[in-house]
């Protein structure tokens, strides 16, 4: 086990599912402008603990104003940032308990770099030829595009980092889907040293420079704007893939990167224990984590197919290979049985007896939730993307099928009332479906390819969303049916559950971006 000290958070926060927030620590607030002076409207402010490293990011209104709060007394570093411009950071700013400081900021206009803009829109700057498609799925789900482009390369350049850093990075599940043979790797190779090479006909440094660039940004509604980030820096190489709050209200974060094991994050104190498997060869991917009811053990699906059991106070880790190709997402029922998705099937498992049923009325399923009397809800990603509820006592299970909709379906959540809340991917909407009368109700949402991927219940009921190829997160008032989306703390945000802690605080992994963090709503 190794214990890091990456941030701290004093006080409490409001959370989503409040819309509101409550000032308790320092506040940083002031001005933003242009460079001709007039208000500078969606900019990101962002203050910087120097010695948790933990950030807290806010917006700009459309009157550049911006206002950060709750910080807890330290030295702080802070900057205002957008796409295309800059400003120079304070640092050394040292705030004390309950202290109020003002800044302004002019921010000065500077080349828009590939690496800032959403992948979407990077998608839609690239020309067409023979392995657009291939290149742009493999960048636009784990991480986004603008983690690999930053060094131009040859031809063989780009066959080596296909090859390998991306395989090793994504672990194989993406890349791999693209590349089946020696012919995908030289169709990507030459696609990708004609974008991002070294020869004539490369792109420019800049996207601005091409016919069509937007600054998608300054779109975002005035609601938008309300957005803060509560943002933590993690280890390098750890790729968390998800953040899933225990009864304590500590953050276990699965390693899908080239670091084996799960961290255990306490907000509150910033400290984030590792428990680390002994061999770190090879990578496992590990992508759902959950520390039991009794709080004396943590269980971690590696992606392989196996579950790790691992004692909270030693760090001794007991491996369990299940019978399936693949597992994704896992929970605990009240009886203390775990439940985890994956393929062929989804699975039972007794941590008493150490054995697996297989779940083949729920097959080829990727999100499993619970919902508030202990049954486990399963989603198929392929096929049909049925519906699966099991009823934890029985074991009986339950089929809903959606209208026909081609693609993937994720996250299935269950709300305080009973409604069932679906993500589906490659149709771009959210599906609401009641429960009692099977009845489902569709509701699309706004850009180009929305493709939202997880979904998460505030304690108001409201749906949150985030799109990792959009770049955006989003709210769905399901009374309304109103939907505001968010600018994201970073690009290739690659979002896969939001999940909320006991305080009601909902939580995200950035896999791309290495961070974890929670996010709220301004008055």
């Amino acid at each position: 086990m190794q214990t890091f000290r990456i941030g701290k958070i004093l006080g409490l926060v409001c959370a989503v599912g409040l819309l509101s927030s409550m000032a308790f620590g320092a506040t940083i607030a002031g001005k933003v402008t242009g460079s001709d002076g007039t208000p500078f409207r969606a900019a990101f402010v962002q203050a910087r603990n120097s010695k948790t490293r933990v950030t807290v990011i806010v917006l700009t209104d459309s009157n550049g104003r911006y206002r950060v709060e709750n910080l807890p007394a330290g030295d702080y570093q802070v900057r205002a940032r957008a796409i295309g411009f800059r400003s120079d950071p304070k640092s050394g700013i040292v705030l004390s308990a309950d202290q109020n400081a003002s800044f302004d900021w002019t921010l000065q206009k500077q080349m828009v770099h590939w690496d800032e803009i959403p992948i979407i829109q990077g998608i839609d700057l690239f020309p067409v030829g023979p392995g657009k498609d291939k290149f742009a799925h493999c960048g636009s789900s784990c991480h986004g595009f603008e983690r690999f482009i930053n060094v131009r390369r040859d031809e063989n350049g780009w066959r080596e980092v296909l090859k390998d850093q991306m395989s090793t990075r994504i672990g194989g599940s993406v890349v791999y889907s693209q590349i089946k043979n020696e012919q995908d790797v030289n169709e990507l190779a030459a696609y990708a040293s004609r974008i991002f090479g070294t020869g004539p006909g490369a792109l420019p440094d800049s996207p601005a420079s091409l016919p069509g660039y937007v600054d998608w940004t300054k779109q975002f509604t005035d609601d938008a704007l309300k957005i803060v980030y509560v943002m933590y820096e993690m280890p390098p190489g750890r790729m968390t893939w998800d953040a899933n709050p225990d009864k304590d209200g500590n953050i276990w974060c699965p390693y899908f990167g080239t670091v084996n094991g799960v961290g255990r994050l306490n907000p509150d104190t910033g400290d984030l224990k590792e428990y680390l498997w002994e061999s770190q060869q090879p990578r496992v991917g590990t992508r759902s984590a959950r520390l039991t009811r009794d709080g004396v053990s943590a269980w971690v699906v590696e992606e392989g197919g196996t579950l790790v059991k691992v004692d909270v106070k030693s760090g001794k880790q007991t491996k369990y290979k299940g019978p399936g190709k693949t597992m994704n997402t896992l929970r605990e029922d009240p009886n203390g049985i775990l439940w985890v998705s994956g393929s062929p099937f989804s699975y039972r498992f007794d941590p008493r007896t150490g054995v697996y049923t297989e779940v083949k009325d729920a097959p080829n399923t990727y999100g499993a939730n619970l919902d508030n009397a202990g049954n486990i809800w399963f989603d198929e990603v392929g096929g049909e993307g049925r519906i699966f509820k099991v009823d934890y006592k029985t074991g009986k299970v339950t089929t809903w099928t959606p209208p026909p909709q081609p693609g993937s379906r994720r996250r299935f959540q269950v709300d305080a009332n009973g409604i069932g809340w679906l993500a589906q991917y490659d149709r771009g909407q959210i599906v609401r479906l009641d429960t009692k009368t099977g009845v489902f109700k569709e509701y699309p949402l706004p850009g180009e390819q929305p493709s939202p991927y997880p979904i998460g219940i505030d304690a108001n009921n409201q749906v949150w969303y985030a799109s990792g190829i959009m770049d955006t997160v989003g709210r769905l008032d399901p009374a309304t049916g109103k939907i505001v989306e968010y600018p994201p703390p970073a690009v290739g945000n690659g979002m896969r559950e939001l999940n909320n802690d006991p305080k009601g605080r909902m939580w995200f992994a950035s896999p791309g971006n290495n961070t974890v963090g929670y996010m709220y709503l301004a008055k």
